[in-house]
């Protein structure tokens, strides 16, 4: 029997270390020791560790080297938008066997547990598997795609040589038919059949369509892949109306960059404030002022009954309380779903997403999981950060490791159409025990949320340099007992992180 061993969890990534004392840094992210909190699971195995990294705190990417990027290549981000994760110990490397990975799916998951699969064994074969017939990109560039602001080009994560250099044989443009678990064996749609030693889930989502008439309309997208962005650029014609439905961060980046094409855009919001998972109704208030900047049109409380066409193309929006929007084009903004057809079909455990354990493994022991469709103490994360962590961790699992994944904090920093945010915790007070500590000063909007002496929740907007030290603070529970029997302002609260 394996005794339970005292283990620590790092707040930015997930991974749990194993050992008395939390490791100088995590070999996954490459944070340093003072962002791991104590962690009632067992921990195994560190994996092999990285080299110095920065790490971007609006979109969590991870850059490599001894200075931040001149910009973050997945949101735009400035190099002062960069935090420090040290460089990782000299822990001896992982022992790795070497495998034969099949890896379906090829967003940053998918890349992410191919890369770490080869930085890890340099003989084991993998083949990454693209529906899509271009290189991987970054999907959260689509937007700025969208706005003009990237060329295809730079929307991908790696040069087609990179793939080469790599012996990374990748399969654009095929699709999956089946996965036969009992014969280790991927059946793709031509025919073809890929054995494996270890498979790696990583098909991602799809767009949700609400079940309201007129969504098979032409002139009615969604926006999950390079191939949307260029079919809404190619109907996109200046002075045209657009309607965005949906008013979380897709529907305000796509409502922003379609401004930015010259349309006139509507954003329908069917809660009572923008982003109500995010923000409070103060916040969001402010991001509603920057939305009529930007030339974008805001209905909230808005519940679309019907999409109107005309000889089968759109031309309106019918709400519930009789409000009729004209438009040439709407955008369905609405949230996704995790692809798990192929993880039923083959009778893997199935809930919202593909069932895993802290090791990223699914039923299957020779089938792991990651990113958006992969479902981990019944969270399925959906988001950039933890998709890649997750990716880079079943990569080392895939090859006879045992790195855990013990989840990573619920909070939100990014840069929402300029503006900066940050979004962690409760914000909402629940009762009188909490205390709220908040201010307005000229474009910044800072909210802090404490509960028995501890703080429990933030939101900034604008100045968000803080946000690394509030993030730690909460998940460390540091006590602000002594601050706040004074009467502190935000800036007081800064200056004791």
């Amino acid at each position: 029997m394996t005794q339970t061993q005292t283990a620590w969890r790092c707040t930015l990534c997930g991974y749990v270390h194993q050992g008395e004392v939390a490791p100088e840094s995590c070999p996954v992210c490459g944070a340093s020791a003072a962002e791991f909190e104590p962690y009632e699971e067992p921990a195994l195995q560190s994996a092999q560790p990285t080299a110095n990294q920065w790490r971007c705190i609006d979109c969590g990417y991870l850059h490599e080297g001894n200075n931040p990027p001149e910009m973050c290549p997945v949101c735009g981000a400035e190099p002062e938008r960069f935090e420090p994760l040290e460089k990782a110990g000299t822990d001896t490397p992982l022992q790795i066997a070497t495998a034969q990975i099949v890896i379906i799916g090829a967003g940053i998951a998918g890349v992410s547990a191919a890369e770490s699969v080869r930085s890890a064994s340099a003989e084991s074969s993998i083949t990454l598997i693209s529906g899509e017939p271009i290189n991987p990109y970054y999907r959260l560039n689509l937007t700025r795609h969208l706005a003009g602001e990237l060329d295809s080009a730079e929307l991908m994560i790696h040069p087609e040589e990179w793939y080469q250099s790599q012996r990374i044989n990748l399969l654009s443009g095929q699709h999956v038919e089946t996965i036969s678990p009992d014969r280790k064996t991927v059946e793709l749609d031509d025919g073809t059949s890929l054995p494996y030693d270890r498979l790696i889930l990583a098909m991602g989502s799809h767009p949700f369509v609400p079940p309201i008439p007129g969504t098979d309309l032409n002139g009615v997208f969604t926006l999950r892949t390079a191939d949307d962005s260029d079919r809404i650029i190619q109907q996109l014609e200046s002075g045209v109306s657009c309607v965005c439905i949906g008013g979380g961060i897709l529907g305000l980046e796509t409502a922003g960059a379609l401004a930015q094409r010259g349309g006139q855009v509507t954003l329908l919001e069917s809660h009572e404030w923008l982003m109500p998972r995010q923000l409070n109704q103060e916040a969001a208030q402010r991001l509603e002022s920057h939305m009529g900047t930007l030339g974008v049109t805001l209905k909230k409380s808005a519940q679309t009954k019907q999409l109107i066409g005309t000889d089968g193309q759109i031309s309106g929006v019918l709400l519930e309380d009789g409000t009729q929007i004209n438009c040439g084009m709407v955008i369905l903004c609405t949230g996704v779903r995790p692809n798990t057809c192929l993880a039923r079909k083959a009778k893997l455990e199935v809930n919202r997403g593909v069932v895993v354990d802290n090791h990223l493994r699914t039923s299957d022991s020779n089938i792991f999981a990651a990113g958006d469709l992969a479902e981990h103490n019944g969270v399925v994360y959906g988001i950039w950060g933890p998709s890649q962590f997750q990716g880079t961790i079943a990569g080392l699992n895939a090859l006879g490791g045992s790195t855990a994944f013990g989840g990573v904090p619920r909070s939100n920093a990014l840069k929402v159409l300029g503006i900066d945010m940050l979004s962690i915790g409760r914000f909402t007070p629940e009762d009188g025990s909490y205390r709220v500590i908040k201010e307005e000063t000229g474009t910044d909007f800072r909210h802090f949320v404490f509960q028995d002496g501890k703080m429990v929740g933030a939101i900034l907007l604008g100045g968000t340099e803080p946000a690394a030290k509030i993030k730690h603070a909460i998940e460390s529970k540091k006590d602000f007992s002594g601050l706040l029997s004074g009467s502190p302002d935000c800036t007081a609260i800064l200056e004791a992180l």
